[in-house]
């Protein structure tokens, strides 16, 4: 038998939400979450995918006996050759402040009369266009002492 009790507590930690309530909340913010992460995920599928395309472009330098051939690949797959006097060629490397540059490949345009620009290694990193740079004047210079 029990005595009687002058005071039986039962104590518990106050919540501010009832847990039926806490259920609702969890709904509400993915409701209102999961459109904002679907829309990253597109987007982050879209850049990646456009990074993966432009990957696809190239530059191919040859200089063989028969002269210097220029073949740029687009990212869409366009093909583009430039055929390049390697007796009147040279080499740029601009220097365009600290730690940037950018590579060209001149030669006097048919008519004689300006010289033609192309853009060399754009997407690479500065040293390796400095180092391509060097393989190209190499490779020029040999080819005009084999002459």
């Amino acid at each position: 038998m029990h005595k009687p009790a002058i005071f039986d507590l039962e104590l518990r930690p106050n919540r501010s939400m009832p847990e039926r309530h806490f259920w609702r909340m969890i709904a509400g913010v993915a409701v209102i979450i999961l459109p904002f992460m679907l829309v990253d995920l597109v987007l982050l599928w879209w850049a990646m995918r456009a990074s993966y395309r432009s990957g696809r472009a190239s530059e191919h330098l040859r200089l063989d006996s028969e002269g210097l051939e220029l073949v740029r690949v687009a990212a869409h797959g366009q093909v583009r050759r430039t055929r390049i006097e390697p007796h009147w060629a040279r080499v740029e490397l601009e220097e365009l402040g600290a730690d940037q540059n950018r590579l060209w490949l001149t030669a006097p345009n048919p008519s004689g009369s300006t010289r033609a620009r192309h853009a060399i290694g754009a997407f690479l990193s500065p040293g390796e266009r400095a180092e391509i740079a060097r393989v190209i004047e190499a490779g020029l210079t040999t080819f005009r002492e084999r002459r």
